[in-house]
């Protein structure tokens, strides 16, 4: 039984990689993980302000998440017939998406990372690079990368 990953953001493009993970996974019954990352760097310096707001902050970031990209994929699999055939779990999670989707496939618990091409501009990723090049740099398993 395969499992795959798939990092997701809010953009139509990660929906179309989950889907596409999706009814690979339903060919074979297998299991997709959907995490959608929202960015918090460990780095980051907050003021007493910042840090008081954080905790609603990042319940409104699981919401709209859970709301506006995970429930939708959810639908879209039940209507399609494909929660009969597959395990589908869905989770938010905070820090750099690069290093979090790594960190998950190093886990052990999946045979491969699907994740929608980024529409970064390009001078932006000639500076700092993509979520997407750094996830295919440091993943311990496979990258599909979805066009």
């Amino acid at each position: 039984m395969e499992s795959i990953l798939v990092g997701v953001d809010h953009s139509q493009d990660s929906v179309r990689a989950a889907r596409f993970a999706i009814e690979r996974a339903a060919l074979t019954g297998g299991r997709v993980a959907i995490a959608h990352v929202v960015y918090w760097s460990k780095f980051a310096f907050p003021t007493t302000v910042e840090n008081e707001a954080r905790p609603g902050q990042v319940v409104r970031e699981r919401e709209r998440a859970k709301a506006e990209t995970l429930d939708p994929i959810t639908e879209w699999a039940e209507a399609e017939g494909h929660l009969d055939k597959i395990e589908l779990v869905s989770e938010v999670l905070h820090g750099r998406p690069s290093e979090v989707l790594a960190d998950l496939g190093q886990s052990g618990d999946y045979d491969m990372i699907v994740v929608a091409r980024t529409r970064e501009s390009h001078l932006r990723n000639a500076i700092f690079g993509s979520t997407v090049d750094r996830l295919v740099r440091h993943a311990p398993v496979p990258v599909v990368v979805v066009p």
